[in-house]
């Protein structure tokens, strides 16, 4: 049976400050799943589409807990592999007073051994787009090699793709993420990255050009973020902008990946690209709106939200 999106990547288990807004301070958590890959997965199921995600957990309490937060979503986990190490895990503070401050427990970690024989052509092949970041490539070189592989045989098969810049500081030095990212992030459908991360990677955050020149690479829709700032973007050399909704950000956390998955949803539905990007728009608002990287997180038949909805944000 088919699917609409095929992604992979580490979810990791976040545990989240409760009692203060300061780890520092903390005795107590609350723990979530999150991931940007697994987030896009959930968006579109959230929207009713079919989303399969691939991962390797450890065979532990925590990689079992996860799955079975992931599948209460409706994503499907059927070729996840359970591996003798550990599950990652983030820990951080809430940020509602305080700028998020965050914690990696993920070097050597289970999803960080995933390969490129992982992915096997018809994982890919069953899937009508793959979604992939900049995050596994920084996780580990068998991460980056398998982002590599599964993007070349997407173009192979002829499946469209995106993938997301999606800098972590925490994981490698920003001369590491261009010299990888940069020769990666050409030839998709659709290329996302916020304005600092298109400075890093390609040294030039000027929206037209930088933008333009994404085009250029075989990127036919090239996205730059800037929070809830005004989101440019250009589709085949035609640049214009959006003014994502005006919300109360609660916890920006997981509305970059809301924003991604709403535009894919839109794109596979059949929206005209400009569309589909308002769509994404208005997703990444309400999760933002909301704690949690899936809380705020609509929902929608065939990818796409309700009129209703569209109207009221």
């Amino acid at each position: 049976m088919g699917t609409d999106l095929f992604t992979f990547g580490e979810a990791l288990s976040v545990f989240i400050s409760s009692d203060t807004d300061s780890v520092m301070s903390a005795t107590k958590y609350e723990r979530v799943t999150a991931g940007a890959e697994v987030n896009v997965a959930v968006a579109l199921s959230r929207l009713g589409l079919k989303a399969q995600f691939f991962s390797r957990f450890g065979n532990d309490q925590l990689g079992s807990v996860m799955l079975a937060d992931i599948e209460a979503e409706g994503v499907d986990t059927s070729l996840v592999k359970r591996v003798d190490s550990f599950t990652g895990a983030m820990v951080r503070n809430s940020g509602k007073s305080q700028a998020v401050e965050i914690s990696y427990l993920r070097k050597g970690s289970a999803a960080s051994t995933i390969e490129p024989a992982d992915i096997l052509d018809s994982y890919i092949s069953s899937a009508k787009w793959l979604h992939t970041t900049g995050i596994t490539c920084a996780i580990s070189q068998s991460g980056e090699k398998t982002v590599k592989h599964a993007l070349k045989t997407a173009r192979e098969l002829g499946v469209k793709a995106s993938f997301d810049l999606n800098i972590r500081r925490k994981l490698w030095s920003e001369s590491q993420a261009s010299a990888t990212l940069a020769p990666i992030a050409e030839n998709v459908e659709l290329l996302i990255g916020g304005e600092d991360e298109f400075k890093v990677v390609f040294g030039d955050s000027d929206a037209k050009r930088v933008l333009a020149q994404m085009n250029k690479r075989g990127c036919k829709i090239a996205v730059m973020t800037k929070g809830d700032q005004v989101m440019r973007y250009s589709i085949d050399g035609q640049y214009d902008e959006i003014t994502p909704p005006k919300v109360v950000a609660v916890d920006p956390v997981g509305s970059g990946d809301a924003f991604t998955g709403g535009s894919i949803a839109g794109l596979l539905s059949g929206l005209a690209p400009s569309d589909a990007l308002k769509q994404g728009s208005i997703c990444g608002a309400l999760v933002a709106s909301m704690f949690g990287d899936w809380t705020g997180m609509p929902t929608g038949s065939a990818g796409l939200i309700s009129d209703e909805l569209s109207k009221k944000v």
